[in-house]
């Protein structure tokens, strides 16, 4: 399992680090053809929103949870007049982590609907990393990456942060 992600993590790396990347990814976007694509742009930002929104109040609640002497509504940050670094890293770090998280759940909410999942599997046909699996396992494996280590630099901020 290990060597099967990491050998994944070095094919992604490998492919985007090679001379020539944004002609093929230009190749690879103009294959989608379908008005059924118009969907990605609203569900992947609407998802992205949804999950920082809750991925900050989640961090909220740990850091309430972990430090209960010194537990603050989430509300009172918002009206803080408390500055610097932490207050950002807070707020900006799950910025990060919920691209591949938002895109993740954003597929799964159009491949719910029947004539999306059939356009996108015509478009995926023959193209490397195309198809709605090898996409989850990418989005997947960038969560693991950036997501995890973006959500723990959150947390240690909002342990940080007094209001």
């Amino acid at each position: 399992m290990k060597s099967a992600k990491s050998s994944r993590l070095r094919e992604i790396a490998s492919e985007v680090g090679s001379k020539g990347y944004l002609a093929r990814a230009q190749e690879r976007a103009a294959r989608r053809k379908s008005p059924w694509n118009l969907l990605d742009l609203p569900v992947g930002l609407a998802s992205m929103g949804l999950v920082w929104w809750a991925s900050v109040h989640a961090i909220w609640a740990a850091r309430n949870l972990f430090i209960p002497h010194h537990a603050i509504p989430f509300s009172f940050v918002f009206h803080s007049q408390h500055t610097g670094l932490a207050p950002i890293v807070f707020f900006v770090a799950p910025l990060i982590a919920v691209i591949p998280v938002g895109l993740l759940v954003s597929n799964c909410i159009v491949w719910c609907i029947p004539s999306y999942r059939r356009a996108s599997d015509r478009e995926a046909k023959g193209v490397w990393h195309a198809s709605f699996s090898d996409a989850q396992r990418d989005l997947s494996l960038m969560a693991l990456c950036i997501s995890c280590p973006a959500l723990i630099a959150s947390f240690v901020a909002a342990l940080v942060i007094s209001v």
